[in-house]
């Protein structure tokens, strides 16, 4: 019998040629975009705004000139934007999670790369809210000893516990591959 995180690995994994090693593949394990649904409680505000915000002006202005026009032409254009900077980014986020490191690509003016590899992972965590829950998507929470970036969230990703249960075992892979040991110098 094949439990799920099994059958999500066999659902989402190819085999790439591994830059350091040309004997070994590196099975990716998740590539891809975050969801678009993370944006859903701003694209709600935004509604609300643009209701509540066309309604006041409709009901408290003096439409003899013509400053409320432009007032709720000007809100609208305003709320558009936003709601289309935060989709734009949202599909130009990329990220990708192999067996030898987690890497994500973001930004739509200037772009921004940044990798942590998975011996450095120490603990894999993720939140699901009620509604992520519903429409089948998380957060995974990365903490690593990584100077540059301790902490990666990231945010939209599909069937996030099993991702995680995943990570959680590459990196102890990988640190033993490597031979690396985890040495805790504080509070235990």
């Amino acid at each position: 019998m094949i439990d799920r995180t099994e059958k999500v690995a066999a659902s989402k994994v190819r085999a790439v040629a591994n830059p350091s090693s040309t004997d070994q593949p590196v099975v990716v394990q998740f590539h891809g975009s975050p969801s678009w649904a993370i944006n859903l409680p701003f694209y709600l505000k935004c509604t609300l705004a643009l209701i509540v915000g066309l309604g006041i002006v409709w009901r408290f202005a003096a439409w003899s000139t013509l400053v409320p026009l432009f007032t709720m032409i000007a809100g609208t254009v305003g709320i558009a934007i936003a709601v289309g900077m935060r989709a734009a980014s949202t599909a130009q986020t990329q990220i990708v999670i192999d067996t030898v490191r987690m890497t994500m690509r973001y930004g739509i003016v200037s772009r921004r790369v940044a990798s942590v590899e998975l011996y450095r992972v120490q603990n894999v965590e993720c939140l699901s809210r009620w509604w992520e829950r519903l429409l089948g998507f998380g957060t995974l929470i990365v903490e690593s000893s990584d100077v540059n970036h301790p902490r990666w969230t990231l945010r939209g990703i599909p069937d996030v516990e099993a991702l995680r249960e995943w990570m959680n075992l590459a990196a102890i892979a990988r640190r033993d591959a490597k031979g690396i040991r985890e040495v805790n110098m504080g509070r235990v």
